[in-house]
């Protein structure tokens, strides 16, 4: 009698999700859930270890090691959020290779990156997705720092942008729980905090926010700042200059007015003195006393 046995094969997968962002790998988890924090290298290695965001380390040995690959598991903590860093050694390369993980514990949909920097005039995509797996979005939406709210999805491309600067990037897709959008050419205007909401099966809306930074912006801005301070204090030093002169020129034009006062008292010692004449009636005079007789008798 032939027996038949069928077997049912699950395959477990986690339910937190791995992101690769220009080299650096973010790993969203719900706080108790057992994650594995990896890393590898194409070659052999001696020994690997792990730095978590206060300090400690966790160290293994080549006995630890297989197939270049190592890595440490934990039971996520709020306090496991932040950037972890795993040590590479092997005796071929001396020198060891470090490689940046970053953790966050977060609930359903979270920032893959929360604090990203961009730069003007260039493209930058900022992604929020589920934390629990693949878990399909209702819909997608997000409210900038400046300017208008607006929902996206795989419909909107590079060529019907929203807004002529908003399009969802053609690499994700609102099937596995990604909310994300790419700002076409970056603006002053878009530098602040963003806010991305997303519909899940509860129905009901998640969201988290991404502080979005422009390369350069606060140098300028505290440039501008430095640069109108010292330009109102020159300005200020300048008038101040000009109201002490005009100051002093009105103070010198008042003692000029005042010294033809001052002559015109002194002027009696000064006044011209004004030959007197005597006349005397020759009624009463004799002509011994007359002048005129006196300067007849002596020629």
């Amino acid at each position: 009698m032939l027996r038949l046995v069928f077997t049912t094969l699950f395959v477990l997968t986690n339910a937190y999700r791995t992101f690769d962002v220009d080299g650096e790998e973010t790993i969203l988890a719900f706080e108790n859930e057992k994650i594995h924090i990896g890393c590898k290298s194409d070659y052999p290695m001696t020994y690997c270890g792990f730095v978590d965001p206060y300090g400690k380390r966790y160290s293994f040995t080549d006995l630890a090691v297989h197939d270049g690959k190592c890595i440490h598991v934990i039971k996520a903590k709020k306090a496991d959020s932040g950037e972890w860093r795993c040590h590479i050694g092997s005796k071929s390369v001396r020198l060891e290779t470090i490689k940046k993980i970053r953790v966050r514990v977060v609930s359903q949909l979270a920032a893959v990156q929360p604090n990203i920097t961009a730069h003007l005039g260039k493209a930058i995509t900022l992604t929020c997705a589920t934390t629990g797996g693949f878990i399909p979005l209702s819909y997608c939406r997000f409210e900038p720092p400046n300017g208008r709210s607006f929902s996206i999805d795989e419909s909107v491309t590079d060529s019907n942008l929203i807004l002529n600067r908003y399009f969802y990037p053609n690499n994700r897709s609102l099937d596995r729980g990604d909310c994300c959008v790419t700002i076409r050419k970056v603006k002053p205007e878009d530098q602040g905090l963003w806010m991305c909401g997303a519909g899940l099966e509860d129905s009901k809306e998640h969201f988290d926010t991404i502080t979005l930074d422009i390369e350069g912006m606060n140098t300028m801005s505290t440039a501008s700042t430095t640069a109108v301070t010292i330009g109102g204090i020159l300005v200020a030093v300048a008038l101040g200059f000009i109201l002490y002169g005009l100051w002093k020129r009105k103070g010198l034009l008042g003692v000029q007015e005042n010294q033809p006062e001052d002559i015109e008292m002194r002027t009696p010692q000064t006044r011209r003195h004004v030959p007197e004449v005597v006349v005397v009636s020759p009624s009463t005079a004799t002509p011994a006393e007359s002048p005129l007789m006196s300067s007849t008798r002596s020629e």
